[in-house]
């Protein structure tokens, strides 16, 4: 829908307890509650429920959960039959609650919609799986295992080979078909499918760490010292000349002594 479409309420019909009010969505995905007439309605303050916008209700004096997307849809999207039970984002965006993004499906369209969610599929490329199933090895000694097993020039048996690596022959042939440990790849070994498939995910974590290890760098590395400006003292100033002040000179009169008759 366009953002400047008029918005369109409509009365939410598929609860099917009784309400303690009357509750009503907008094809903005709004919700809103109102008593007797929709004119008078409030405004709901939707919160987010496993990343579902939703309200809290009162059905039958508890408390209940109406999601958005679910309100929108029963009001805004024709159902095609009872078999579809589910809403989805097409988007994946589960706070896009607009009905051009949500669609009814089956539980088997449900299901293969959530497979490529890219928060799945971040989730997927995170994750390594190890293959590894046997606590008597780990990839060191895989790594030196796998490269007997493919040396040209080998002599031992893989009976010998399982009884060397303290392994029962039958994980020995696994580990050799790729079944077992397929995350570990040594020279001449063919690439099976389960190592191909996560050679995405080795790349992922490579690159990964690589960044980690650039951004570790960069905040170990010392800092530039900034270049310091000197500043340049200000000339002292000329002490103001002292005013001389001239002394009068008082004359001193004679001392006049008298004569002794």
């Amino acid at each position: 829908m366009a953002v400047n479409d008029k918005e369109i309420w409509k009365p939410v019909t598929h609860i099917k307890d009784a309400t303690s009010k009357k509750y009503a969505v907008s094809s903005k995905a709004r919700l809103a509650s109102y008593d007797k007439s929709m004119e008078e309605k409030y405004i709901l303050k939707q919160h987010l429920n496993g990343g579902f916008p939703m309200v809290t209700i009162h059905v039958k004096d508890k408390t209940k959960a109406l999601f958005t997307h679910h309100a929108v849809a029963y009001s805004f999207l024709k159902k095609p039959s009872p078999k579809y039970k589910y809403v989805l984002h097409l988007d994946h965006n589960k706070a896009n609650n607009d009905p051009s993004n949500l669609k009814w499906a089956t539980k088997q369209e449900q299901v293969e919609h959530s497979k490529k969610s890219p928060f799945v599929l971040a989730a997927a490329a995170r994750k390594v799986y190890t293959g590894a199933t046997s606590k008597k090895l780990n990839e060191k000694k895989v790594t030196q295992l796998k490269t007997e097993i493919w040396n040209p020039k080998r002599k031992l048996t893989f009976k010998q080979l399982a009884a060397k690596y303290g392994i029962a022959e039958m994980n020995l042939y696994r580990i050799k078909s790729g079944e077992l440990w397929f995350h570990v790849h040594v020279e001449g070994e063919p690439v099976f499918p389960k190592y191909k498939a996560q050679l995405k995910n080795i790349e992922f974590h490579a690159k990964a760490d690589a960044r980690a290890k650039a951004a570790a760098s960069k905040k170990s590395a010392p800092k530039k010292a900034a270049k310091k400006t000197v500043k340049k003292a200000a000339p002292k100033k000329a002490a103001p000349a002292k005013k001389v002040v001239a002394k009068k000179v008082v004359a001193k009169r004679p001392v006049v002594t008298k004569k002794k008759k």
